[in-house]
């Protein structure tokens, strides 16, 4: 633990190679596309539009007191921060070897500066979810105070998350394509577009280990600090507190967890890129 701690300490040092990173990737990512930052918000709308015709339209499901675009909204944009932070990150170990056989600092800093690129973009993203809801005369409450509580738990999350597999990709480079399936499992197991209730209907049982999966827990806090009310529509006996609790739980094991895995391999990086 005090050795990980030495460790944030010594990146938290290199905060201007971690945003010369940061700014590095956004630049180039960025570069020869026409419509540049755009695309950050077109795939999740795109996505929204699609689910909106299949679940709205199509099959009807109720989704509360809430339109369906305003619903998925406040999941899908969380969730291709993840998403995007994942898959971008997968690689940076290997994409970096000539920077990382030249000069010594913190391995960590290269996913986590794609990390800082994504979160930028997803604050942006941010702006206008809350113009969705404004438009849409979703009513604020005291609970989105406890906003940045609830982005910080994400990016601690998928700071660990990152740190796991692009660490495990410089060693194995099969870990790629199991991410994309992992991905793909990950956002049908989430509630994104649909609720909880349908989880909750199934089994008690069922529910409550579906309740273990961060992004759920993650998922659920960001409905009940933007959406005013959406705690009257948790399944009954849904205990808040109880689900702050996991989540800070569970988030700050997977950073950990994160870190550790990241440094058994970091000593062979040259070696292995």
């Amino acid at each position: 633990m005090l050795e990980i701690l030495k460790r944030i300490k010594t990146i938290i040092e290199n905060y201007e190679l971690l945003f010369e990173l940061a700014a590095k990737e956004i630049k180039i990512r960025y570069k020869h596309l026409v419509l540049g930052l755009l695309w950050v918000l077109i795939v999740p709308l795109s996505i929204i539009a699609i689910f909106k015709i299949i679940f709205s339209v199509i099959l009807k499901v109720s989704f509360g007191p809430y339109p369906f675009f305003v619903f998925l909204a406040t999941a899908i944009f969380p969730w291709s921060f993840f998403n995007l932070s994942v898959s971008n990150t997968i690689l940076s170990i290997q994409d970096n070897s000539n920077l990382i056989k030249k000069v010594y600092f913190p391995r960590e800093i290269i996913p986590i500066s794609v990390i800082l690129a994504n979160l930028i973009n997803f604050l942006f993203t941010l702006l206008i979810v809350f113009l969705i809801l404004l438009v849409s005369k979703i009513r604020f409450t005291a609970n989105i105070l406890y906003l940045p509580l609830v982005v910080g738990l994400e990016i601690i999350f998928t700071v660990g998350v990152c740190l796991i597999f692009s660490g495990l990709q410089a060693r194995f480079r099969d870990i790629k394509y199991m991410v994309e399936v992992l991905l793909l499992f990950w956002f049908y197991l989430t509630p994104i577009f649909y609720p909880l209730s349908m989880v909750a209907d199934r089994s008690s049982i069922l529910f409550n280990i579906y309740m273990l999966n961060p992004l759920t827990q993650i998922i659920t806090l960001y409905r009940v600090v933007l959406l005013g009310g959406y705690v009257q529509t948790l399944p009954p006996g849904f205990n808040l507190t109880y689900l702050v609790g996991l989540s800070v739980f569970s988030c700050s094991a997977v950073f950990f967890l994160g870190f550790l895995s990241f440094r058994k391999i970091d000593p062979y990086f040259a070696d292995l890129v």
